[in-house]
Parts: structure tokens; C-alpha cells; sequence
């Protein structure tokens, strides 16, 4: 009797493993994981084939929207279709937080305008995508109208607009300022790229790589640093009067310009910049200027010219150059 109901217990097992199998199935939905929305197809339309050329080309998804796909997934209680959107979200991010340092909130506009998106597909096509270093990788380009980020006032008191020329996201790199890119002359494109390139190198580079970098304005006798000091000239002065690249700056605070005007610059007074300010000046200047012409600007200024061999150097390992 015990062994028959055990195989009795058995056989009500087995009908309900198999029954639960075949319920599974029949309630199977699609994951939808197989679906690739950074592929793009050609397109009857001018613009989508010029998107579908350029990825062709380069294997970089170009969009001039930032929704870049739908799909219909099913119907809701009343029978309507559920429609999914997939859309290039420049704050989505893997754990810290897309804003910080002040920025309170990132914005834009698309590009709407038919020839202004040509535009912006040329200038990536001649000048930027070719300009990147090899293995630098991005899930996809948005061509923009406006990029901007709302970060607090210096004063400390409401908020004000930054305009971006790039901005580097998880999902997408943005390109801003795309109506002004198609109003550009070539050289002036040519300026314009150089300008994208400096930011995204200025977050490629680390902290332990700039150590000479600093240390070129940095008086090591006196062990006193060049950053974000006054210059005047007041007797005894540690640093007195003279243009900011005496001390191996290429600017010097903007808010103290129209003081110096007119003077000459053994009179000037002023503070010097931030290292993060210098980074940036002499990143860009990298990009803006062929090296022997930079070089002959500022042909008086040695310490100018070994911090633009040391950034010379660090583009060289990025791959820049």
C-alpha cells in the first residue's frame, strides 16, 4: 500500500512539472534583447542616407534625433497599441550622477533645419570623426542645434547658461551648436573641431600626467607657485608686473582686462589663473594652432613654449596627433 502511494505521489509530480513546462511556454513573451537600435538602415530619405553612408563608412551611428527607433509592444486594456521609444537620454548614467560641480541641469534643441543637418554630417565626415583617436569609442553622434548646461551664478545667486561645444554621455556623444557649424568657413570649422577634440581630451587625461606640466610655473628657488596669485608691481612683489606669459600663461584673469588697458606691463596688476584654466588654455591652443606657428607667437616666452612640448607629448600618447 506505502509503495503504491509513493508511486501514485510520483506520478502527480510528474503530470505537474509537465504541465508547468508547457504553461511556461505558451506564456513565453520576447525579450526583445536581440533588437540593435544603433544600426542604421538606408533610407529613402537624403538625409537618413547620408546617416547610413556616414555609418557605413565609419561604423558610428549619426543621429539628427534624439529618438532614434520605436516599436509596438503589445495593446493596453482598451485595445491601443503600446508603442516603445527609444530615446538618447544624455543624462542616463552608470552610477555616479550625470550633473555636479555646479551643473544643475543639461539642455538642448535638435537641428531641424534639412541643410543645416547636411552641414553637420559633412563637418563630421571631413573633419571630426577622422580627427579621433584610434579605439576612442562612442555608442552614437547627435547632431544638435543647441547644447547648453544650467549651472550656478558666480555670484552664488540663481542660475546661469553655459553653451557647449561637446558633451561626452553613456548613451551618445552630443554635438552642439550645429546652425553655427553650418555657417562656418572651413578654417573656421577646422577651429571649431579643434575646440571639440580639446574637451574630450581634457577628460581623458589624469592628474599623476600633469605634475611637469605645474611645475613649469612654479618658482622652485622660492618654492612658490605661479597659480592664482596677484601680479603687481608693489616692491618686493613675488611676482611682479608683467604679461602673464613671463610666468607660462597664455591668459590671465578676464576680470582684471579692463584695469591693465592701456597701461604699460610693468604697471599691470591682476591675478593669475587656476591650473585647470591653464590646462585648458594650452589643450586647446594644441588644437587650435599648427605647432610652428604657435611657436612663433610665442617665441619670447620659454616657459610657454615647454609647457606646449610636455602637452605636445601627452596628445601624442592620447593619439591625437
Amino acid at each position: 500500500m506505502m509503495k503504491d502511494m509513493k508511486n501514485y505521489i510520483l506520478f502527480i509530480w510528474v503530470c505537474l512539472l509537465v504541465g508547468g513546462c508547457g504553461n511556461d511556454e505558451n506564456e513565453l513573451t520576447p525579450s526583445r534583447a536581440d533588437r540593435d537600435w544603433y544600426v542604421i538602415e538606408d533610407s529613402d530619405d537624403p538625409v537618413g542616407h547620408e546617416l547610413y553612408l556616414l555609418y557605413q563608412k565609419y561604423d558610428i551611428p549619426v543621429f539628427v534625433n534624439d529618438t532614434i527607433g520605436q516599436e509596438e509592444r503589445g495593446t493596453d486594456y482598451y485595445g491601443n497599441p503600446i508603442v516603445y521609444y527609444c530615446v538618447l537620454d544624455m543624462s542616463y548614467t552608470v552610477g555616479a550622477s550625470a550633473t555636479g560641480n555646479g551643473v544643475k541641469s543639461r539642455g538642448y534643441s535638435l537641428l531641424q533645419d534639412v541643410e543645416d543637418q547636411f552641414a553637420g554630417i559633412a563637418f563630421l565626415d571631413k573633419y571630426l570623426i577622422p580627427a579621433l583617436p584610434e579605439g576612442v569609442y562612442f555608442n552614437s553622434i547627435l547632431l544638435l542645434d543647441s547644447l547648453y548646461e544650467m549651472r550656478m551664478s558666480s555670484t552664488g545667486w540663481g542660475e546661469e547658461r553655459k553653451d557647449l561645444n561637446v558633451y561626452k554621455g553613456v548613451m551618445t556623444l552630443a554635438i552642439g551648436q550645429g546652425k553655427a557649424i553650418a555657417k562656418m568657413t572651413p578654417e573656421e570649422q577646422v577651429k571649431h573641431k579643434g575646440l571639440i577634440l580639446a574637451t574630450l581630451a581634457l577628460e581623458q587625461m589624469q592628474e599623476e600626467q600633469l605634475t611637469d606640466f605645474y611645475m613649469v610655473s612654479y618658482d622652485s628657488e622660492k618654492k612658490f607657485s605661479y597659480y592664482q596669485h596677484v601680479v603687481n608691481y608693489a616692491p618686493n612683489a613675488a611676482m611682479p608686473s608683467a604679461k602673464c606669459e613671463v610666468y607660462g600663461f597664455l591668459d590671465y584673469d578676464s576680470r582684471y582686462y579692463a584695469m591693465n588697458e592701456g597701461k604699460d606691463p610693468s604697471q599691470w596688476i591682476y591675478y593669475t589663473i587656476s591650473k585647470a584654466e591653464d590646462l585648458e588654455d594650452f589643450v586647446t591652443a594644441f588644437f587650435q594652432y599648427e605647432e610652428q606657428e604657435f611657436k612663433d607667437k610665442y617665441a619670447d616666452y620659454p616657459l610657454v613654449l615647454e609647457k606646449y612640448e610636455i602637452i605636445k607629448e601627452l596628445m601624442e600618447e592620447l593619439g591625437y596627433v
